[in-house]
Order: C-alpha cells, then structure tokens, then sequence
C-alpha cells in the first residue's frame, strides 16, 4: 500500500539563480563591449567626414537612409540550418533552435551580428 504521504510529494524544480545571474552578466558585458566598438567606429568614421570636407549633414544623412535599406534588404535573406533544416536569417550567424553555426557564401555585414 502507497503512503498517503509519498503520493501526495511534490516534485520542485529547483533553479540555479547564481548560474542565471552570471549568464545574464556576461551578456551585459558582452553588450557593452560591443556598444563600445561601435561608438569608435562611429567616431572615427565621423572624424574621417570631417576630415573630407564633405556637406557632412546631407551626407550623413542619406548614407544612413543608405544603410536601413541595406540592412532590411539583408534581413531577408535566409538559409537553412545544417543540423536541424530550420529556416534561418543569414545575418544571425547561429541557428536559434539547435545553435548550429549557419553557412552562408554571401557578403554580410559585420554590423549585422
């Protein structure tokens, strides 16, 4: 005969809050070492218009206009991951349902990682 005690037990997943907690920090720190690069890239490319005397407002402006339309025509491309056959944006680098690492022979941006 089962014990009313052992049927009635609750099975409690237990999460490991620590190992979360530093998952989460180095993603933060990964972030902030990328929003870093791209902050000197921006400024360095932004003393190079200087630097050429262009009409750097006009410009910069339709260079920018330029580039989001560069990249949503990018994020469109897609191809399919090797190990799962999932369908996947190119620019992404990495399949988001098994983590594969994606091929694609095409120009990608680096900004687009």
């Amino acid at each position: 005969m089962i014990s009313e005690n052992n049927s009635q037990q609750e099975k409690v997943v237990e999460s490991n809050p620590s190992l979360e907690s530093e998952i989460n920090s180095a993603r933060i720190n990964a972030l902030e070492l990328k929003l870093e690069t791209l902050s000197i890239i921006t400024e360095s490319l932004w003393n190079l218009l200087e630097d050429s005397e262009l009409d750097s407002r006009s410009d910069l402006k339709g260079e920018m206009a330029k580039v989001i339309s560069d990249r949503a025509e990018r994020d469109t491309i897609t191809v399919h991951c090797p190990a799962c056959d999932s369908q996947e944006k190119a620019n992404s680098g990495y399949c988001r349902h098994c983590g594969e690492k994606l091929s694609y022979s095409g120009e990608i941006s680096p900004f687009d990682y």
